[in-house]
């Protein structure tokens, strides 16, 4: 979630529809909302129209008709200004064209409140809000929208991500917290991050931590390397096993395996070691993610890479780390193709050519009076690790709303 950090049409349909778009009818109608979105100021567009607006630039090969479908259903159900900054999750060793879809929701801009919304205007479908997780999600965004609350300064964003391998009428997300650097050096910081572990963690799952599942995540946080902090920390609401993601920023290359050491993980045969030493001579920043469980460590550990500094669309370096992982059968030639024949960016002032000094993130922009950019770039790419097993690697084709002002704000990026 590094790259894709900070934050973030078809709404009579109320379930994901099966099929592919091949018929006339379907296709005009694409055409139509195409043309429509055109007339659109990009700012203004809502999540399934974000998507809609990129559809002419999603390869088949990358995600399916049928997929790409399902995942506009799904982002009908978000209505209003919820997201700026969304992307899919794809697996590049798989010829299957399938793709997580994900999204970001900020404390800036309404976002928030947006959200906040949506569990109180009607907008999400009854067998959403029936589900115990989205009860849960719902009670998390309506604190987090409470100007009186504790999560309304703490938590800087969400990121949803929908795991569509599966369609399902009432899908379940992941939950990613924004959270301000985290890391604790003193007894006083055991102190600060309680927030997290006695409020945010068990309203969002609902039910509290375990007294073990509270100390393993401590623990971990007091063993970071100095100049590293947790960024990120994730509830997989979706899936069957408990525990959390941690997700570690500024960690050096070399302090991983002894970090991991000291948290009673073990690196069987150095195959971690080794691993690390190849995608530093590629990648110039390393995100560490790992899961924490009332066990401990789980064994498979991500490793996200991306560049220093962002680039965006503008990146031209991805083509040698698809070359890597193609040599490790890790990655498909196809993959490499698609994914980076779809960087790029949509402005609203038609100019042929992004320029990335005169834009920030839209999320920054104090209010709705800037043109907007509508960028398609890779965010990173994730490696996961198991021992004995070989690796896998996923990619995160990012887009972002940038805007420039009427006085050319100079843009800042982290």
């Amino acid at each position: 979630m590094n790259g894709i950090k900070e934050h973030g049409f078809e709404p009579h349909l109320s379930s994901f529809p099966f099929g592919e778009l091949h018929d006339i009818r379907n296709r005009n109608r694409f055409i139509s909302e195409t043309i429509q979105l055109r007339k659109l100021s990009l700012k203004n567009l809502n999540a399934s129209q974000y998507l809609s607006s990129i559809e002419p630039y999603i390869a088949s090969e990358l995600i399916s008709a049928q997929n790409y479908t399902e995942i506009k259903a799904l982002a009908s159900h978000f209505t209003g200004g919820i997201t700026s900054f969304f992307g899919f999750e794809t697996r590049l060793n798989s010829t299957d064209a399938r793709a997580d879809y994900l999204f970001a929701v900020s404390s800036q801009r309404g976002e928030r409140e947006a959200l906040a919304q949506m569990f109180t205007n009607g907008s999400l479908p009854e067998a959403f809000r029936s589900k115990k997780e989205w009860q849960n999600i719902g009670k998390f965004a309506a604190a987090w929208a409470n100007p009186s609350s504790e999560l309304y300064h703490k938590v800087l964003g969400l990121w949803f991500e929908f795991d569509t391998a599966v369609p399902s009428e009432t899908p379940v997300p992941s939950i990613f917290l924004q959270i301000p650097s985290l890391r604790i050096d003193t007894q006083e910081d055991i102190q600060k991050c309680r927030w997290l572990t006695q409020t945010a963690l068990p309203l969002l799952i609902g039910q509290p931590l375990t007294e073990k599942m509270e100390k393993r995540f401590l623990h971990a946080l007091q063993q970071l390397p100095q100049g590293s902090s947790v960024i990120h920390v994730a509830s997989m609401l979706s899936r069957s096993v408990a525990g959390v993601r941690l997700v570690i920023n500024r960690i050096q290359p070399n302090e991983i395996i002894s970090y991991l050491i000291s948290l009673g993980w073990t690196d069987e045969n150095n195959g971690l070691t080794t691993l690390i030493k190849e995608i530093e001579n590629i990648a110039s920043r390393i995100v560490l993610h790992i899961n924490i469980t009332e066990n401990g460590v789980d064994q498979k550990i991500g490793l996200e890479c991306a560049y220093q500094k962002d680039q965006y669309s503008l990146e031209t370096r991805w083509e040698s780390f698809f070359d890597y992982l193609i040599q490790k059968n890790a990655c498909t030639s196809k993959k490499k193709v698609t994914l980076m024949s779809f960087l790029g960016a949509e402005q609203d002032d038609n100019t042929s050519v992004f320029d990335l000094t005169s834009y920030r993130a839209a999320v920054r922009l104090q209010n709705n009076d800037f043109s907007a950019a509508l960028v398609r770039y890779i965010s990173h790419i994730k490696i996961s690790y198991k021992p004995n097993h070989s690796i896998e690697a996923k990619a995160y084709p990012g887009i972002r709303l940038f805007g420039k002002n009427k006085t050319n704000i100079e843009a800042s990026y982290q």
